[in-house]
């Protein structure tokens, strides 16, 4: 008998938390900060999920290795650690405990894989007392090329020790699609963080689902009956 056993690898921002909003404004306040002036809402919101070098190299226009990217990216770490960490455990997005508690009493091996250094991602996910969710958490720096590559998916899969045939990528992002496609893996996009349906689906989403609810029926499962009563996050405030 076989003893692989399937797993689903989770997108973190937008995807197991409601952070996109409090990301794009803190982007919006460092340019403003750093004297790059008036960035269009829309450019900076399409950044959100991807590593903070490569966002601010392309909304300021700078090289990746330049002081003002370096700078950009300093400043940005301070005001989210300051003004939305402390948030953490009311941006986790209702039923999303339940599903990783079905998920592994199911059998499932889980992971998040994300464009966030560890430190960031642990940050976020230790206050949100998710960490103990997870076999595997694997972050920007940990393979030598990011999302939308297939590097990161395809070292969660040897970390786990489950086949790429028997992953399945959840995420918000244009950039998680592209991955799981390119490591051979089942994609599941979710519409409630960053990119729209069809977005996801010309990126390579199999299947593109609306709500937590939705998300845990595309995976065979009925959620457990919540720890605490679940309320919507509600936005954090950047002033």
């Amino acid at each position: 008998m076989s003893t692989e056993r399937p797993a689903i690898l989770f997108d973190l921002d937008g995807t197991l938390l409601d952070t996109p909003g409090a990301i794009a404004g803190t982007l919006h306040r460092v340019l403003a900060e750093t004297g790059h002036g008036e960035v269009p809402d829309e450019r900076v919101r399409a950044t959100v999920g991807r590593p903070l070098t490569a966002v601010f190299a392309d909304l300021t226009g700078s090289p990746e290795g330049s002081a003002q990217v370096a700078e950009a990216v300093s400043l940005f770490r301070e005001l989210f650690r300051r003004t939305v960490v402390p948030e953490a455990a009311a941006l986790v997005f209702p039923g999303i405990p339940e599903l990783l508690r079905t998920l592994r009493r199911s059998g499932y091996r889980t992971a998040v894989v994300t464009s966030k250094i560890r430190p960031s991602a642990m940050e976020l996910l230790e206050p949100a007392s998710l960490v103990d969710q997870f076999d595997a958490i694997v972050c920007h720096g940990m393979a030598e090329r990011g999302k939308p590559h297939p590097d990161l998916a395809l070292l969660t899969a040897e970390r786990l020790g489950t086949p790429a045939r028997l992953c399945t990528v959840v995420g918000d992002a244009v950039d998680d699609m592209r991955m799981a496609v390119g490591a051979d893996m089942r994609a599941i996009g979710v519409t409630y963080g960053v990119a729209s349906a069809r977005q996801l689906a010309a990126s390579g989403a199999g299947q593109v689902v609306e709500t937590v609810a939705e998300l845990a029926r595309s995976l065979g499962q009925e959620l457990l009956p919540p720890t605490v009563p679940a309320s919507r996050a509600t936005p954090v405030p950047l002033a």
